[in-house]
């Protein structure tokens, strides 16, 4: 009798492993089972499904002494475990009241009844640690032989008559602790299945998605204004998935599309419009049914549309479309893909902005000081041709001229970094002007590294070059100004000298002030910060021996290329 015992809870063990399995196929069933917090629905869904379960194992049972030796146990179990105190305790009522009404006034209907409510209670009380993942294989083998045991004590102390209950006991305790407690641990095993799939298809998703994204960054820089790129970025995602389709769109029509010939008929108005307007919902739309009527109809009657929106400062400024084959059975895979994807392009597509606005800013910023700088220059220059206009009108043609070629080359200048070699054209122009003025009492001394040919921030040396004029005088009068530009490591060291009784202490001081006299040094000390970051700017080193004001730059900056001609003509 043992033996037989144990083959037919090793069969019933069996077919609850092939129900366990059926059922894990199901996304309804997936779904609930992974869903973190349970609605009143999937409570009611996973009680019935469970309780069918124990009632199931009930039918397939064997009958032993008045009594029948089945695997209910593991149903009831499993739906405390699994889906909670509620789902535990749903499946326990129906399992067994179905136990007692199976057996009416049998000789265990009622002991039985009782100790599969207890089960479920057992389940429940276990189901938060089981679900932090703090009960093993050998746990829920233990917890299972516990609720057995209960079982059976229910029954010596229910059952009667006594001698009865205590020979059922004897002669089924062992095998159904034993085999349910394995079997258990079977049962379990295959709907953890479910979590280990899930978690490896999500990792895999999530590797394809930030594959796609690091691939499309590049592209995304420029917003989803530039129709190469998008179509560049749409290529890159239909050749890392198996979508049918991929089409990136703004608010009012598709940027670009990637897929088979027949999938251009998305770019018809009646067809994008109901995809275009469920974006503004902001949350991902799966299109998967349309009647023959509707022109989506065309699509959808062997493909599935997923429909994600681009989010920009929390408004809708276009789509991610993934147009994918319809399979016997779909999962919400394609769905979380896209919408993951989708948030990624976004957050990306948020940053391109601030990273335009970025350079509008800075573009402002440099007209400005410009502004500043110039009219300063200005005075400065017509002062001296007009001291000298009456003296040398060759000489004051000549420099007009020079003034006129270097407000030419200022102002059609949108460029906001230059080489260097063409910065010193510049402030030579200004220094012509000055010898003018100042003639042989003006000294200039250029010393600059021959290989030496960096960047520098447009118009950044000539307001270093007429302070040094302005305060180089020595005590005989004359100005000495001396330009140089050496590398030391990954860095350009600019210094711009003169043997003067020193720069006035409230003009350095203005230069953490942003205030006060020396425009021109502040404006310099303000462009190096905002370029290069806080830590950057001039140093000043003023004694009586004269002054030198010098600045760092690297060699290879970021922000020269942002700064490039091409950059600045797409601003």
């Amino acid at each position: 009798m043992p033996d037989t015992m144990f083959f037919n809870l090793l069969l019933n063990i069996g077919l609850l492993v092939l129900i366990a399995t059926m059922l894990t196929t199901l996304p309804m069933v997936r779904t609930m089972l992974l869903e973190d917090r349970h609605t009143v629905k999937s409570y009611i869904a996973l009680s019935l499904i469970f309780g069918l379960i124990s009632i199931c194992s009930t039918y397939t049972g064997v009958k032993a002494s008045g009594a029948i030796v089945n695997t209910r146990v593991i149903g009831v179990l499993a739906a405390g475990l699994l889906g909670g105190p509620y789902v535990g305790i749903g499946t326990a009522l129906i399992g067994g009241l179905h136990r007692y009404l199976f057996d009416i006034g049998g000789f265990t209907a009622v002991s039985c009844a009782v100790s599969t409510l207890v089960e479920g209670v057992i389940g429940a009380a276990f189901s938060r640690r089981f679900k932090a993942g703090k009960i093993s294989g050998t746990g829920v083998f233990f917890i299972t032989a516990l609720a057995e045991a209960g079982q059976m004590i229910i029954i010596l102390l229910i059952a009667r008559p006594f001698p009865a209950a205590l020979e059922l006991v004897r002669l089924i305790a062992f095998p159904m602790i034993v085999m349910n407690s394995l079997g258990m641990v079977i049962f379990i095993g295959v709907f953890n299945r479910i979590f280990k799939e899930e978690e490896s298809l999500f990792g895999e998703k999530m590797r394809i998605a930030l594959e796609i994204a690091e691939k499309s960054l590049p592209h995304l820089r420029k917003g989803l204004h530039s129709a190469a790129d998008m179509e560049a970025t749409a290529e890159i995602i239909y050749q890392s998935t198996t979508c049918a389709a991929i089409a990136i769109t703004d608010t009012d029509k598709i940027l670009a599309i990637k897929g088979e010939e027949r999938y251009a008929i998305l770019r018809e108005p009646l067809i994008l419009a109901p995809i275009l307007s469920s974006i503004y919902d902001k949350k991902p739309t799966t299109f998967s049914y349309a009647p023959d009527s509707d022109p989506l109809y065309r699509i959808l009657k062997s493909n599935v549309i997923v429909a994600a929106p681009l989010i920009e400062m929390d408004q809708a400024v276009g789509s991610l479309i993934m147009v994918v084959k319809k399979r016997w059975q779909m999962s919400q895979s394609n769905l979380i893909f896209a919408s993951e994807l989708a948030k990624l392009f976004s957050t990306q597509l948020e940053l391109s902005n601030l990273d335009y606005q970025k350079r509008l800013l800075r573009k402002a910023e440099f007209k400005a000081l410009q502004s500043q700088v110039n009219p300063h220059f200005l005075y400065n220059a017509l002062n001296t041709i007009s001291c000298i206009c009456r003296e040398n009108p060759d000489q004051a043609r000549e420099l007009i001229l020079t003034l006129s070629d270097y407000y030419r080359q200022t102002l059609e200048n949108e460029q906001y970094m230059l080489p260097l070699p063409t910065e010193l054209r510049h402030v030579n122009s200004y220094l012509k002007l000055e010898k003018a003025r100042f003639e042989e009492r003006l000294i200039v001394d250029l010393e600059v590294e021959a290989e030496l040919n960096c960047m520098v921030p447009s118009f950044i040396l000539q307001p270093l070059v007429e302070n040094a004029v302005r305060y180089g005088v020595d005590k005989k009068g004359n100005r000495y100004v001396r330009i140089s530009a050496q590398k030391r490591g990954d860095l350009a060291i600019i210094a711009v000298c003169d043997h003067g009784s020193g720069i006035p202490q409230e003009i350095i001081d203005s230069l953490v002030t942003g205030q006060g006299k020396g425009v021109g040094l502040i404006n310099v000390h303000q462009r190096l910060k905002s370029i290069y970051g806080e830590h950057s700017g001039l140093k000043i080193e003023a004694s009586a021996a004269g002054s030198c004001v010098s600045f760092r730059i690297p060699l290879s900056s970021a922000d020269a290329l942002l700064f490039s001609p091409a950059s600045a003509s797409k601003t």
